[in-house]
């Protein structure tokens, strides 16, 4: 939709931009009801409810959307630090190799430099991101998603090394799908589809991975409980 609207006039742009905005507040709302459902040990895709979906989109969004604001204060300082210049981090990442390109000829230590900075801090945040939204989708309560704490609890319950792995493992599969969504232009009439296809992918293996590995805390820690019982 945002694709559609960005080749055509204003009055599209005005139509199709919300609605884009709506479909994805819904998507994230429905990849946290997958996820909630993966954590109580569901085998098949839930089914869609109407207020959960929103309920959960709209608490998702919310969460995404500090998340993200904290990631891009965090970069845009870091790019000034390094005496880089200003840029947008959809942009960079969607077009790398022109983006290393411009940094390198300005600064190739400085950019060397921000890369390796940068990669660390996109990790870190979205390393607790992930249990936030999975907490968000096990309790439904946005601050309480937010408890620094309790997810160290979570991540300490399930193992560092544990999660370290399995987090890694959901992130490198979904770079490279997104990179492979980059590219999918050389398909020609196909690109569209593919696109789509990637994109589900990615959304699937996002829910349902974080999923997982929430449900390996809960085992966890009804085991212990079990335990000093």
């Amino acid at each position: 939709m945002n694709g559609y609207a960005d080749t055509h006039t204003i009055k599209y742009k005005l139509i199709f931009y919300p609605m884009a905005f709506f479909v994805t507040l819904f998507m994230y709302g429905y990849g946290l009801a997958i996820t909630k459902d993966i954590i109580r040990n569901g085998k098949k895709l839930p089914i869609i409810k109407i207020k959960q979906c929103t309920v959960f989109g709209i608490k998702a969004s919310i969460m995404i959307f500090i998340y993200t604001l904290l990631e891009g204060f965090l970069l845009y300082d870091l790019s000034n630090r390094f005496y880089l210049p200003e840029f947008h981090l959809r942009f960079a990442l969607s077009h790398l190799i022109e983006t290393l390109k411009l940094y390198y000829w300005h600064n190739p230590i400085s950019t060397i430099e921000f890369i390796i900075a940068s990669i660390m801090i996109t990790y870190i945040l979205a390393f607790f991101m992930e249990i936030s939204l999975a907490r968000l989708a096990d309790g439904g309560r946005l601050l309480g998603a937010f408890n620094i704490l309790k997810i160290k609890r979570c991540i300490d319950t399930i193992g560092w090394r544990h999660y370290t792995a399995d987090y890694t493992k959901i992130m490198l599969s979904i770079a490279i799908l997104a990179y492979l969504q980059f590219g999918i232009d050389l398909f020609g009439f196909f690109s569209e589809i593919l696109d789509l296809i990637i994109g589900l992918l990615i959304f699937i293996i996002e829910f349902i991975g974080i999923g997982a590995i929430y449900r390996e805390y809960k085992i966890k820690k009804e085991k212990r409980v079990i335990k000093i019982d």
